[in-house]
């Protein structure tokens, strides 16, 4: 008789444990995705501010001393554009403080949300989206 007590008592334990199991794999899964397109957001920042630290604003260095090899106005049209043309993350956007700080490197400051992917699990402030920023320098260098 005590057999058929312990019986109910361990199928519902497992159960218990199974769904546990099942909500803790959907909350590492989410947190894993999310983790992948932040990276993915910091490899297109990083090319992008290459791309940028190549496009020299002719303005700027035919009229002054030729120390200035970029301005704000080049980088954020470079980024910009390297975007429109390579990017596969959808909603990224180019951020406050993209430009150059002195005109000799460009410095790309890229935004994005990022959705979980079983918004469900996770707390409800988190399931409408993350934001994700990611910034990245590159110095142009004039030979």
């Amino acid at each position: 008789m005590s057999q058929a007590r312990d019986e109910g008592r361990i199928a519902l334990l497992s159960l218990g444990l199974g769904l546990l199991a099942m909500v803790l794999v959907l909350v590492v899964a989410s947190a894993s995705a999310v983790h992948l397109q932040r990276k993915r957001l910091y490899a297109l920042a990083d090319a992008a501010a290459s791309d940028a630290a190549d496009a020299l604003d002719d303005a700027a260095y035919y009229t002054g001393d030729g120390e200035l090899l970029l301005s704000d106005a080049s980088v954020r049209a470079s980024v910009t554009g390297y975007l429109r043309e390579h990017s596969d993350l959808a909603g990224v956007v180019v951020a406050e403080g993209t430009g150059t700080p002195e005109g000799r490197s460009a410095l790309v400051v890229l935004e994005v949300d990022v959705r979980p992917l079983f918004g469900a699990f996770v707390p409800e402030e988190f399931a409408a989206g993350i934001r994700v920023r990611a910034t990245s320098r590159a110095v142009a260098e004039l030979r």
